[in-house]
């Protein structure tokens, strides 16, 4: 199993890490940022269709590392596109540099070295997987090597925002050999996240209903907007403010630790009671990760 599958897999196999040489994990990172720049050469050769099958050999050749495995993935060609095809490249980057606008800071450089590594392990994934298809012979050879680029592109982004990270070395290595975890859903919050989904799915699409969750939804959406006309009318002239002036300033504080508080006040003021610390988180992670990905 490769490092990378490792840190975004269960607790219990990333619990068998601790035993990890922290020289391995650092050789085996140093190994693959050498073969970034081939990559992008090699790809552009494909894309000229010059000695496509020796290209296509070395390519998969540098994929085959430590980090990365999908020997035990299976995806269909028509899939792959597809996934490939939900956001535009342009949204793609965006994204990556949002993370270091929301999480680049001394407090949280563990999440954002988490979060930055997570994508770089899709980027991979996608990359082994296109590889694959082409080594099929596959008809839809320029929308493959097109993805090809695009995720490469996308890798070479996230190396920038990585290499910008003074420390990064030791957090990697803390993050792989279990000694620093990204705290996780446990089996109960991922039973009462999948009840929440429904009805708050039916909200983002508009399809409002009666549920408590969609109440929620709709009180957490103004929450935020007063919050942000709050922050800008007491801080538009102050140097160093939690949030500053840009224009992703909502997006930066739904995933900002402020917005778990705000969300804990305003379900709690429908509520009129307190309600649970588990229900807060599932609410919390479900409707960032919808608000991350549709913004």
């Amino acid at each position: 199993m490769g490092l990378l599958n490792r840190l975004f897999s269960s607790t219990e196999s990333l619990a068998q890490e601790l035993e990890l040489d922290e020289q391995l994990i650092q050789k085996q990172w140093k190994t693959y940022l050498k073969t970034v720049s081939k990559k992008k050469v090699i790809i552009e050769q494909l894309s000229l269709n010059k000695d496509f099958d020796i290209n296509l050999q070395k390519l998969t050749r540098l994929l085959t590392l430590e980090l990365v495995d999908i020997s035990q993935e299976e995806k269909e060609e028509a899939e792959l596109i597809d996934d490939l095809e939900v956001l535009e490249h342009a949204q793609k980057i965006k994204r990556v540099q949002r993370l270091e606008q929301c999480l680049g800071y001394a407090e949280t450089k563990y999440e954002y070295t988490y979060h930055l590594l997570h994508q770089l392990h899709l980027v991979l994934k996608s990359q082994m997987h296109l590889v694959k298809s082409l080594r099929t012979s596959s008809a839809a050879v320029e929308k493959l090597i097109s993805h090809l680029q695009s995720q490469e592109q996308l890798e070479r982004e996230i190396i920038r925002k990585i290499e910008r990270i003074e420390t990064f070395p030791a957090l990697f290595s803390a993050l792989a050999r279990g000694e620093q975890r990204i705290r996780r859903l446990d089996v109960r919050e991922k039973r009462l996240l999948k009840k929440m989904q429904k009805g708050i799915s039916r909200v983002f699409s508009n399809e409002l209903k009666k549920r408590i969750t969609s109440e929620w939804a709709i009180a957490i959406f103004n929450a935020i907007e007063d919050k942000i006309r709050e922050v800008e009318a007491q801080g538009k002239d102050q140097q160093g403010d939690f949030l500053g002036m840009n224009p992703d300033i909502n997006f930066e504080f739904v995933n900002r630790p402020e917005f778990i508080e705000l969300t804990r006040e305003t379900i709690q003021t429908i509520r009129k009671r307190n309600c649970s610390e588990q229900l807060i988180t599932v609410f919390v992670q479900l409707f960032r990760e919808w608000y991350n990905d549709e913004t």
